[in-house]
């Protein structure tokens, strides 16, 4: 969608400028991380992670796999420091927030199922809203408290204690 404003400039000459809107299609769940790793590019680099999410029954769950590039400092910096925890294979279950979701179809080139097709979900990982390390909760997420209803962006955030002390 792309929205068209013209604007009376001082010398009274029209001048017409172009902004992009989006409509926004947004996942919110948990799921457990996995495969985090860093892809360097020729204009930089960034991190790219597995999260398995939990859907359905709470007794028993099916799990969605999401391949995600990670989007901004915050969530960056938040993965960076579960990337010790996620090699030596503990658990960390985190709660998230998924954009841009796209799908691709791929075909299996090895093992028993070799020449079938499976789908791929991709997304970007915009938001870190807590971090569990096995049964430790350490980060959370703190929504800044006004008098005026935040932007989504306007959310501060805090660690707890034991999550600081990680290398």
């Amino acid at each position: 969608m792309t929205a068209t404003t013209t604007n009376n400039a001082a010398n009274n000459a029209n001048t017409t400028s172009t902004k992009a809107e989006y409509f926004n299609l947004n996942i919110k769940g948990l799921g457990y991380l996995s495969n985090i790793r860093r892809i360097e590019t020729l204009n930089g680099g960034f991190l790219s992670v597995v999260i398995n999410a939990l859907s359905g029954p709470t007794d028993s769950p099916t799990y969605v796999r999401f391949d995600a590039t990670v989007a901004g400092k915050e969530a960056t910096d938040l993965i960076s420091r579960c990337q010790k925890a996620v090699e030596e294979d503990q658990k960390v279950l985190l709660g998230f927030t998924l954009s841009n979701l796209t799908s691709d179809i791929f075909t299996l080139n090895k093992g028993e199922h070799a020449g079938e097709q499976r789908v791929s979900l991709k997304a970007r990982l915009i938001k870190v809203d807590w971090i569990k390390i096995g049964q430790a909760m350490v980060y959370k997420a703190k929504c800044v408290e006004s008098t005026h209803r935040p932007k989504l962006n306007q959310a501060k955030f805090m660690l707890i204690t034991p999550f600081n002390k990680m290398p």
